[in-house]
């Protein structure tokens, strides 16, 4: 019993952390991409989210998902 919740645990831990790194990840290219002159419109249907998603992303605020 002790281990499946062990198990239970390190899964949502581990991916929700794996997901965070994912999306900082994410949201550091798009600024990339920004700074480069990529418009925040074509970087948002690049990757499918809103435009204002992007923006916050872009301001290096936290995004939701």
């Amino acid at each position: 019993m002790l281990l499946h919740w062990a198990r239970l645990l390190q899964r949502t831990v581990a991916s929700r952390d794996r997901r965070r790194a994912l999306v900082a990840r994410r949201n550091s290219f798009m600024r990339a991409a920004h700074a480069r002159g990529v418009d925040r419109d074509t970087i948002a249907r690049a990757i499918g989210l809103s435009p204002a998603h992007v923006g916050q992303a872009l301001r290096g605020e936290f995004t939701p998902e």
